[in-house]
């Protein structure tokens, strides 16, 4: 059965509205002026206060009733639009958008910005999905996903990268704050009880990370760190490397302090 358009909807609802109102109307005047307990003054007022009670009170709540239905649907829709629907942190687009923005409102004394970039890797939730199903690999990065942001800022922002991928921005961070957000991320996933089906499963992650105190493009942050994130693989540091940069030199510190 097909579907009629929805201005036909439309102007059926707004012509038996119309009639409505005028229908009510008539029987109130009806009601008022064919009695003999007012005086014709004071059926006026009568009609004057009653006809909009009875016609714009409820006409108002349904306007009402509906313009905040919008603005949820409107309020909805931004968010899926802005964030990853399993996780709830930004997606990948949105990550990129606000990180270049705070980035360029983060500025130093010197006149420079600053602050840390991190690529967070859960190491087994493709393990997890292959040995549970799918669904339970998102659940994993649902749980990191909700550590991530217990130990981050505000002001900082968090978004998913890719499959098995977060990254994580902070503005104004110093090599050591960040290490420290790194490492708190790190000890809270593996201390976080897990389990699928039933089965108890520790998480684990891996970190790669840049410190800049000056102006290099989303780009440049995100290859730097994904070159820390691989090292960070295979094992040195601990799992977790930071790459420091600023203007005056460029050096790794990469040490973990498991």
């Amino acid at each position: 059965m097909q579907r009629k358009p929805r201005w036909t909807w439309l102007i059926a609802f707004t012509l038996l509205g119309t009639l409505a109102a005028v229908g009510l109307s008539f029987l109130v005047h009806y009601l008022l002026f064919f009695g003999d307990d007012f005086n014709p003054y004071q059926r006026s007022l009568v009609a004057a206060l009653v006809l909009p009670i009875l016609i714009a009170a409820p006409l108002l709540a349904y306007i009402g009733q509906a313009s905040e239905q919008l603005r949820r649907v409107k309020r909805e829709r931004n968010f899926s639009a802005a964030h990853d629907p399993s996780t709830e942190v930004f997606n990948g687009d949105m990550f990129t958008t606000l990180v270049e923005r705070r980035r360029s409102a983060t500025v130093s004394e010197a006149g420079r910005t600053f602050g840390a970039l991190l690529i967070v890797e859960a190491e087994n939730t493709r393990d997890i999905s292959i040995d549970y199903g799918f669904n339970w690999g998102e659940e994993s990065m649902r749980q990191i996903a909700s550590v991530i942001r217990a130990n981050v800022r505000r002001s900082d922002v968090v978004g998913r990268l890719s499959s098995n991928e977060f990254g994580v921005f902070l503005p104004g961070a110093t090599v050591e704050q960040a290490r420290d957000v790194g490492e708190r991320i790190r000890n809270a996933v593996a201390k976080a009880p897990f389990t699928a089906q039933g089965e108890t499963v520790e998480l684990s992650l891996d970190i790669g990370g840049v410190i800049f105190e000056d102006q290099i493009e989303f780009r440049g942050l995100m290859r730097i760190a994904s070159e820390q994130l691989e090292k960070a693989r295979q094992g040195e540091a601990g799992g977790f490397r930071l790459s420091a940069l600023n203007a005056l030199e460029s050096e790794e510190n990469g040490q973990s302090r498991e």
